[in-house]
């Protein structure tokens, strides 16, 4: 999965486990710098990551 599409997949799972625009920014700007540091492989898995948490 590309970065753009696990981005947006990630903001989709997100909004239904209802997290607050300021936690959904702040979790993209995350994605953000891991990709700047490591590349799209970290990027990934965080997104992953999200995809598969239960917040509540």
């Amino acid at each position: 999965m590309r970065l753009p599409q696990a981005m947006a997949y990630t903001t989709i799972a997100m909004q239904k486990l209802g997290y607050t625009r300021r936690e959904m920014e702040s979790i993209t700007n995350t994605m953000l710098e891991q990709y700047e540091i490591y590349g799209e492989d970290e990027a990934e898995q965080l997104a992953d990551q999200i995809l598969f948490e239960d917040k509540h």
